[in-house]
């Protein structure tokens, strides 16, 4: 799926929830639909015969809405003992960029796309919802492992399901091998109603990557304050 595509005429790329099509247009533009989820849609770029599309896998999206945040439901709650640490590395599914060149001019989401919102309706955040009925959809090819890291300083034990992560503090690496991981996710828990989630600057892998992508390039972070 992590191809490069010279569109002279068509090129049709399928994928686990539907398919891509590149047409030409003229020798100047290039027509992109995207049949995914049910939905079909397609534009119009400027992308002429000499252009190289590439697909590479990019973090998690709004598509049709603007979030800024990522919920990820565990698949089962965690049991943090009093002032103690665990490292969990779940999957979960990357989006897929079009780019030409070094632009991002499309995204394609692999999966079902949900929302929920994290807080109270009037002071909450909408986030894109991945859990694992959303996983168990999608092809274990797919997903990109993603590490994550609590510790918590809490003298009580502590039930941590759900974690909210800043989509643009999120980086994907693709390996030779096209497997996808994503940076690794610090948490730290001061207060039931005080979770700080960090990305962190670092890939879940060790091994070498040939595609890595980050929206701002910045480490992010965010305080849960509705408790996890």
């Amino acid at each position: 799926m992590y191809y490069d595509y010279r569109v002279v005429d068509e090129e049709i790329v399928d994928l686990p929830n539907g398919r891509l099509v590149f047409k030409r247009v003229s020798k100047d533009l290039l027509r992109i639909t995207k049949d995914v989820n049910g939905y079909k849609v397609s534009k119009v770029l400027s992308v002429g015969r000499d252009y190289t599309l590439s697909l590479r896998p990019i973090p998690p999206s709004g598509i049709s809405l603007n979030v800024d945040y990522i919920l990820i439901k565990f698949s089962e709650p965690i049991t943090l003992i009093p002032k103690s640490s665990a490292m969990l590395e779940i999957k979960i599914p990357p989006d897929l960029g079009v780019f030409v060149g070094n632009s991002l001019v499309d995204s394609i989401p692999l999966s079902k796309v949900k929302y929920a919102l994290y807080g109270p309706p009037d002071l909450g955040v909408l986030c894109r919802y991945v859990d694992q009925g959303i996983i168990n959809t999608v092809s274990p090819k797919t997903l990109g492992s993603i590490k994550i890291i609590i510790n918590s300083v809490l003298n009580t034990m502590l039930s941590v399901g759900r974690i909210v992560i800043p989509i643009n503090g999120l980086i994907t690496y693709l390996t030779y091998d096209d497997e996808v991981f994503f940076n690794v996710v610090e948490v730290r828990v001061t207060d039931k109603n005080r979770i700080e989630v960090y990305t962190k600057d670092k890939p879940s892998v060790g091994e070498e990557v040939k595609f890595r992508y980050r929206s701002n390039g910045e480490e992010s972070t965010y305080v849960m304050m509705y408790g996890a």
